[in-house]
């Protein structure tokens, strides 16, 4: 569990490969401004982010 935990750790095995730099030039491209971050509620949570949602679709 511990070296799992130091893997983790280490950002650097997630941020150094070309898929990673890939999708944060296209990422940083991408205008969501006009998107909304939340549903509006009026009663009980606002969910989830809706751009990290359409993120993650993307790199689906």
């Amino acid at each position: 569990m511990f070296e799992r935990q130091l893997i983790f750790n280490n950002i650097d095995l997630f941020t150094s490969n070309s898929k990673t730099k890939f999708y944060e030039k296209i990422f940083d491209i991408i205008d969501l401004s006009s998107f909304p971050k939340y549903h509006s509620s009026k009663v009980g949570p606002t969910g989830y982010c809706l751009h990290a949602l359409l993120r993650s679709f993307i790199v689906m």
